[in-house]
């Protein structure tokens, strides 16, 4: 009981911090030095817990494709890329409506500081052309630009959950959210999208050029998948392929001084924080084997209730997917679960630690979209109102869909 203590000890810095302002990177290497020394584990194993993460190829993986990830996504803002890419989108999409939904998720794919800003300028602007209310805008630029977290094999998010139970099918795992993202979509647009006017823009002459225009703006964006599928590359090393376009597509005015500064050393932290937080769980027997004790004792049905509190408290307290992802998941390595009842349970776990994490008041692309729209968080829970009980239940629903279906 005193580790489980020492956990929630160490995680009520978090909130604590980021509302003094503190870099989320910083406050999560925080968080892990209190963990380090209540966890008892003595100097010598947390100096082999350090050692052991930049020695395991799975850990190094991690680290260098969200490096890889950061400088894509500044070199792409950089050198306008992003920007020809949703004006790509409004000369191709006919429905506004639609533009509201593609554009945030085009721009979520990348890991990108502050991206919520990047995407809420044009559903702003949409937004105001068809007199839709500023909470609900803020509401939408939210909803759609967190879609791509779940399905591009570079999220943040899934790289941390390759990392923690090494082995699973990457794929096999995007395939189960892609039923998720299509609820959070159905759901979205039932809300906050369906009651609004929109006049189908005239069709364009052009349209060929403009789609093959897009195919190549975006090309840096999914070549990496493409490569890492047809070979098997890391894809840290993939990446290079899409920096590589990056400079045939740009003016390439300083492009190896921009490329220097563009890696997001803040993000790169918080990721080896995030993994040492996971291996000194790993290794705090106490805690483990109280949690095995717990699950052991229970019904699968009580096990999806311990992951439920679980998973969403700590993604609403930390206001991040990856904290939560990588202690709860820590725990779940050490059952004896396999097959497809793995992927269920980390589906499951990855669904409400998202769920506690976008609802959370810390939650920062919320601030960004809130700063940037003027309008108060009150309004835009109140927006919230059917969106929260609904998207649970969605997950809920097709959890044990999964679980009737495939095992």
């Amino acid at each position: 009981m005193g580790q489980l203590t020492s956990v929630f000890i160490s995680f009520l810095f978090i909130p604590i911090l980021i509302k003094m302002k503190l870099k989320l990177s910083y406050t999560l290497l925080v968080s892990v030095g209190v963990l380090g020394l209540l966890s008892n584990l003595g100097i010598k194993s947390l100096f082999k817990i350090i050692i052991n993460l930049f020695t395991d190829f799975s850990s190094i993986d991690t680290i260098l494709t969200v490096l890889m990830v950061s400088i894509l996504g500044a070199l792409m803002g950089h050198y306008g890329i992003l920007d020809k890419i949703v004006t790509g989108i409004l000369q191709v999409i006919r429905n506004k409506k639609n533009a509201l939904i593609i554009i945030p998720a085009m721009v979520g794919i990348l890991i990108i500081p502050g991206g919520a800003l990047l995407s809420a300028p044009f559903v702003y602007n949409i937004g105001e052309e068809m007199d839709i209310p500023k909470p609900r805008r803020a509401a939408i630029n939210l909803v759609f630009r967190h879609l791509a977290m779940f399905l591009f094999p570079y999220s943040t998010s899934l790289l941390i959950i390759i990392a923690t139970i090494p082995g699973i099918n990457v794929f096999k795992l995007i395939m189960l959210n892609m039923v998720f993202v299509i609820a959070v979509v159905i759901i979205g647009h039932i809300l906050f999208l369906r009651d609004i006017k929109s006049e189908k823009l005239p069709l364009r002459e052009d349209i060929k050029a403009n789609v093959l225009k897009l195919v190549i703006y975006t090309s840096p964006i999914y070549i990496a998948v493409v490569i890492n599928v047809l070979f098997g590359l890391p894809f840290f090393i993939t990446l290079i392929a899409s920096i590589f376009i990056v400079y045939i597509l740009c003016d390439k005015k300083n492009f190896f001084k921009v490329l220097i500064k563009s890696p997001n050393w803040n993000t790169a932290l918080m990721v080896v924080t995030v993994l040492i937080m996971k291996d000194i769980i790993l290794n705090m027997d106490g805690l483990i084997g109280l949690f095995n004790n717990m699950f052991n004792m229970n019904s699968g049905l009580s096990l999806m209730g311990v992951f439920l509190i679980a998973a969403f408290f700590f993604g609403y307290i930390t206001g991040n997917t990856t904290a939560p992802l990588a202690i709860i998941l820590s725990m779940l390595s050490r059952l004896n679960i396999e097959g497809w009842n793995l992927y269920i349970y980390i589906y499951f776990i990855f669904g409400v630690s998202f769920i506690g994490y976008y609802f959370s008041p810390i939650h920062l692309c919320q601030a960004f979209t809130l700063e940037y729209m003027n309008v108060d968080t009150i309004d835009l829970y109140k927006e919230y109102g059917f969106y929260a009980p609904l998207l649970l239940a969605a997950l809920i629903i097709s959890t044990f869909i999964f679980k009737i279906i495939l095992v």
